[in-house]
């Protein structure tokens, strides 16, 4: 995800902060939206070790350690 924050300004003003900070709303409401359908997702444990997390046609949860990241 790359994300073009404004230039800042010699002097922060409230106006400036409102602009970065719904830059960064806009930003991560792309990338993180409800109702999103995904065939797996990569969730980091507190240790930094990666697992996938997928579900079977039976609804049934799989979770197993991975190297992946993001696709």
């Amino acid at each position: 995800m790359n994300i073009h924050l404004p230039t800042a300004p010699d002097r922060f003003t409230p106006a400036f902060f409102n602009h970065l900070l719904l830059t960064l709303r806009n930003a991560f409401a792309q990338v993180v939206s409800k109702d999103e359908e995904t065939p797996r997702i990569v969730l980091r444990s507190p240790n930094g070790t990666n697992y996938d997390v997928t579900v079977s046609d039976a609804g049934a949860l799989t979770v197993t350690p991975t190297e992946k990241t993001r696709a």
